[in-house]
């Protein structure tokens, strides 16, 4: 019984350890979702300002053609993050489940 209760905490820790990750990770997320997003409206100034006329076009199309892919690339990175917080997140909770199934099972008497 004491092997049960024991794997039932570190299970329950390693749940909740899971699961404040994800929280971690989701508001890592979100800040750098908002970075994105200061990016993405500073890309469309640069575009608004060098498309006045032909010359600056093509010197601010290069610029922000290179701004932009970077901006893709750091959205593919959050939404990845995204989903690793979201499977912690129901691992977490599958632990949580366990670990006090584990406990709650260890804690009855014969």
């Amino acid at each position: 019984m004491l092997i049960k209760r024991i794997s039932g905490i570190i299970i329950l820790i390693l749940g909740i350890s899971l699961i404040l990750s994800s929280f971690y990770i989701k508001s890592r997320v979100s800040s750098g979702r908002e970075q994105i997003s200061e990016a993405k409206e500073s890309v469309r100034k640069g575009k608004q300002l060098s498309d006045l006329n032909p010359f600056t076009k093509e010197v601010g199309k290069h610029i922000t053609d290179s701004a932009e892919r970077k901006i893709k690339e750091g959205s593919a990175k959050a939404d990845t993050y995204d989903t690793i917080a979201l499977w912690f997140q129901i691992g977490g909770g599958v632990f949580i489940v366990i670990g006090s199934g584990l406990i709650f099972v260890s804690r009855k008497k014969k």
